[in-house]
């Protein structure tokens, strides 16, 4: 049987039988329609991307679990989609700004979701921060190809765990996060929007910091930066657009959310906390937690930026101790123990016991299994998709008719008697480049 986007099995890359069920996991695919303003089930991205579902959607741009077919690896693909300001054409998955007025906001939005791609691209391979694989422009968008987190928020995780957790089990799943703080501030970047929705546990055992859509660089020269923060978790400074921002803006959202676990409520709003400070000690709130280990934390939840920890390695050393390399033993076992909680609840996706036990696989080799096929509009022999080392093939598309434009063409444009005379005019025409043409550069013929 030849494999092609249609007779994939999205759950687990194996083949789909003429029933459409699954010979390898037994599920029957669900053909049932995406939303409108969603990418179609089953498009292919860039010849090499397959779309399965949208995982979630924001202001700003919609995520998909989607499957890199030279490698049969699940992935996470955001793509640029500003809600209220476009609008997606059907059959062509064209994403087209519905107005004037809103153009400008939208291309300024495309340049800073680029800018989230190049700066997860300089701080990949951190063991706290998810990776970038790929990103490109398609569809008169663009999207940011990121590994495939399974697992979990720690907002979910702590609404499991009854709310909050002892002091020495949430420095011990922060622990990679802040480490590779440190490296994302000395690049010059603030995340700006840290918190539990932010921090993904997965069932590996990892725990990583997402969402880099509100990074900026540092400014260390005065420039204003735009007003972006999440309520409760935002220092003062980021209210203001003259605020200067920098590691002790990550380090108040890091202890905010290290307060909000082991308490289980927030502390108030740091713009609040000018007027009048009424935070309350977690001590005080019954949480557990040592005096030393307080201190440290009140000095990061400091409302001016003065008095808070300058960079995240004082804040660590505070915290974990002067001679901690690591987490402590206690923490340690904490570590260890909060894995079992991170397992997907069927509740929460919808489906059965055994068919989210089911997902929770890893998916087999692609090279085990039989070969997908892609074809392109110039011919309808199979053509061999970009592979690893195992030959391993891409997806089959179907021919897309010929433009408009060319279709309208006169026949005599199309092409010439072969005995009249042609002549040939060569006409100068300055090229405007386009903003995807700015952002991306021209493309390659």
């Amino acid at each position: 049987m030849v494999r092609t986007s249609k007779n994939v099995c999205l759950n687990c890359f194996g083949t789909l039988d003429s029933q459409r069920v699954c010979l390898s996991c037994k599920k029957k695919a669900d053909d049932s329609p995406s939303p409108p303003h969603h990418l179609p089930q089953r498009t292919v991205l860039n010849e090499k991307y397959l779309i399965y579902r949208a995982l979630g959607e924001g202001g700003f741009g919609i995520t998909y679990l989607a499957w890199d077919i030279s490698c049969g690896l699940k992935v996470a693909i955001k793509e640029y989609y500003p809600s209220g300001y476009v609008n997606r054409m059907p059959r062509s998955n064209q994403v087209i700004i519905n107005s004037k007025q809103n153009q400008a906001a939208s291309n300024r939005g495309l340049k800073r979701f680029i800018e989230e791609a190049k700066i997860l691209a300089k701080i990949k391979n951190l063991p706290g921060i998810v990776s970038v694989r790929d990103f490109f422009s398609a569809n008169g968008t663009a999207y940011i190809v990121m590994e495939y987190l399974d697992g979990i928020s720690l907002k979910k995780y702590l609404q499991r765990k009854g709310g909050k957790v002892p002091c020495d089990e949430i420095l011990a799943i922060l622990r990679p996060v802040m480490d590779s703080l440190i490296s994302v501030h000395k690049c010059g970047l603030v995340h700006r929007d840290i918190s539990p929705d932010n921090i993904i546990v997965t069932k590996k055992n990892e725990v990583k910091l997402i969402d880099f859509g509100a990074a900026k660089q540092s400014n260390l020269n005065g420039k204003s930066l735009s007003i972006v923060l999440k309520q409760g978790f935002a220092p003062e400074e980021q209210y203001r657009t003259h605020g200067e921002q920098g590691p002790w803006t990550d380090i108040y959202a890091i202890g905010v959310t290290i307060y909000y676990a082991i308490t289980g409520s927030l502390p108030p709003e740091s713009i609040q906390r000018l007027y009048k400070d009424t935070i309350i000690r977690p001590s005080e709130k019954g949480a557990t937690i040592s005096p030393t280990q307080e201190s440290a934390l009140m000095k990061s939840l400091a409302v001016y930026a003065r008095h808070r920890y300058q960079d995240v390695t004082q804040m660590i050393t505070g915290l974990y101790g002067r001679k901690s390399s690591g987490t402590s033993a206690t923490a340690a076992a904490a570590r260890k123990s909060f894995t079992a909680d991170v397992s997907v609840d069927p509740a929460e996706t919808g489906l059965s016991r055994s068919q989210s036990a089911r997902l929770s696989k890893p998916a087999a080799p692609a090279f085990s299994r039989p070969a997908l096929q892609i074809r392109t509009p110039q011919t309808s022999a199979a053509q061999p998709a970009r592979a690893p080392q195992y030959s391993q093939p891409a997806i089959r598309q179907q021919p897309t008719a010929k433009p408009a434009q060319e279709r309208n063409a006169p026949a005599q444009e199309r092409s010439a008697p072969a005995n009249q005379p042609t002549r040939t005019v060569t006409v100068t025409r300055e090229h405007k480049p386009s903003l995807m043409e700015k952002l991306f550069g021209k493309k390659k013929k």
